[in-house]
């Protein structure tokens, strides 16, 4: 017995699905009955994003206070469990403000930019936190309990959600790069990534500050080191990205690439060009965020080891370590032995999307690069890696800089960089700068 789904007419809007809005007519259509719960379920999420319109556009107007390793030290050496829930205040809205403004930004594209399904995804990623975010801003944490629970939840969720979102928004700017010029973007990514950096800065550091306050073994009142950033031992953080991407290159290649690590650790201030005693047995440690180093060195040793392989260099790539204490610096030097970068390559490899790891050709720029989420066995570039890790480390570019005198004086040249030096038919070095506390 043959039975027929039985149909009914539906009246709906016409919907521009980026700019959330109704446009002046409805069109009737007709549905069966099997698909209405489809219709229901797309009218309803039309509701969502109708709702989301007005806190979208003023949020994206509010200020953000300087952001600065000088703030997240403050809030570590504040923390109690009153300023935690403030903390968590603060975390919401300042969440919301740059969701907002990244939702704006993805508004200004071009209509078939937006259209675009990988793109689409990346805007859908946004409004989804959006939702969240302004839920959990109607009920703020009210005690270390339910702080936990936000932090457990809400910013475990905000960290997780936003962790993948670099290959699908890679994917389809490269499906569209007919429809913008280079310097659009370039102009676009480099905010983008920038802020997205600041947004999980802003996540994991209150995530951090929660396990603090939570754990009495951890917790120590005006310590430096209750949030995000931890005195680390720099020789080790460095074995453990070598080690990582050797098990990379073991998957890719059945070889592994020996790293040398040396130090030029001087007495006093290394700064002042004048010329130092050397201390060899110094204790190579500095404090900083350990997640933001790891995904430099990951993707400079990438770029190296495969430079190494490829090439047939026996020899070790070198990490040589510079510490300044007064004021506070680190500069890592990674020399690699893998024939330098052609003149032609060397232009591009600030450059997003540009990758040679369909070149075969070894040298060490974009190669290996995963962004983070896809996966320690992906070895492809995606032209990220590069481009990426400088906007890590220039995060805190217009960071404060303590001295003896005055604190709060900025000194021009602490700002964090990421530079690269090659040498043709010999190798590539790459210098790591970046000031500390």
């Amino acid at each position: 017995m043959i039975t027929r789904a039985r149909c009914v007419t539906w009246r709906i809007p016409a919907i521009n699905p980026f700019r959330t809005y109704v446009q002046s007519q409805s069109h009737p259509i007709s549905v069966c009955e099997d698909e209405v719960g489809q219709q229901e379920r797309f009218l309803e999420e039309y509701k969502i994003r109708s709702l989301l319109e007005r806190p979208i556009v003023q949020y994206s107007q509010k200020p953000l206070p300087k952001f600065s390793l000088k703030q997240l030290y403050r809030q570590s050496e504040k923390l109690t469990s009153n300023t935690i829930l403030k903390n968590a205040y603060d975390t919401v809205e300042h969440l919301l403000i740059y969701n907002a403004r990244r939702l704006k930004e993805f508004r200004k594209l071009p209509y078939l930019v937006v259209l675009n399904p990988s793109i689409s995804e990346s805007y859908d990623t946004y409004l989804h936190t959006m939702s969240s975010l302004l839920r959990a801003s109607l009920y703020p944490p009210h005690t270390l309990k339910e702080n936990e629970e936000f932090a457990e939840q809400v910013l475990t969720e905000f960290i997780d959600v936003h962790a993948d979102t670099l290959p699908s928004l890679s994917k389809g700017f490269s499906e569209v790069s007919n429809l913008l010029t280079h310097q659009q973007i370039k102009e676009f990514l480099d905010d983008h990534l920038r802020e997205r950096i600041s947004m999980r800065l802003i996540a994991h550091q209150h995530l951090e500050l929660t396990k603090s306050i939570n754990n009495p073994d951890r917790y120590v009142p005006g310590g430096k080191y209750n949030g995000v950033i931890k005195m680390l031992n720099i020789p080790d953080v460095i074995k453990k990205n070598a080690d990582i991407v050797n098990d990379i290159t073991m998957l890719k290649y059945d070889q592994a690439v020996k790293v040398q690590i040396d130090s030029n650790q001087y007495q006093g201030n290394y700064w002042s060009q004048s010329e130092p005693t050397l201390e060899i047995n110094q204790e190579l440690t500095f404090p900083y965020i350990e997640y933001h180093l790891d995904y430099i060195l990951m993707e400079l040793f990438k770029n190296s080891f495969r430079a190494h392989i490829e090439n047939k260099v026996d020899q070790p790539v070198q990490v040589t370590i510079s510490i300044s204490r007064n004021p506070l610096f680190l500069e890592l030097r990674i020399r690699d032995r893998g024939k330098g970068i052609p003149t032609k390559a060397y232009k591009h490899i600030f450059d997003y999307s540009y990758t040679t790891y369909e070149s075969g050709e070894g040298e060490a720029n974009k190669t290996l690069n995963v962004p983070p989420g896809l996966g320690g066995n992906t070895v492809a570039g995606m032209g990220y890696g590069l481009p990426l890790s400088k906007q890590y480390i220039e995060i805190f570019n217009d960071t404060l800089v303590p001295n003896d005198d005055d604190w709060e004086v900025e000194i021009p040249p602490t700002k964090g960089s990421l530079t690269v030096q090659t040498y043709n038919g010999w190798g590539t070095d790459v210098y790591l700068k970046t000031v500390g506390y």
